[in-house]
């Protein structure tokens, strides 16, 4: 009889922060490779991510991206309470 993982939130969470760290940073893993092969509707949502990432990217000042990567709100944040 086999003997499978228990799989908890835990374990999902980790997965999908995983992913996308890997397409915050632009890098694509074999594993998400291997993945979308085997899942094509993985494919077209990881897909449809990266194109998400790049349009945010475009619409972000460099300033803004700055302002992020320091951990403060960029300034189109600073207008909402």
């Amino acid at each position: 009889m086999p003997k499978y993982k228990k799989v908890n939130e835990g374990i999902i969470d980790n997965f999908i922060t995983k992913i996308f760290t890997s397409v915050g940073k632009g890098l694509e893993s074999r594993a998400i490779k291997k993945l979308s092969k085997s899942d094509p509707e993985l494919a077209k949502q990881f897909n449809d991510l990266q194109k998400t990432k790049k349009e945010i990217d475009n619409y972000l000042t460099k300033k803004e991206k700055q302002a992020i990567s320091k951990g403060e709100k960029p300034e189109f944040m600073t207008k909402f309470k």
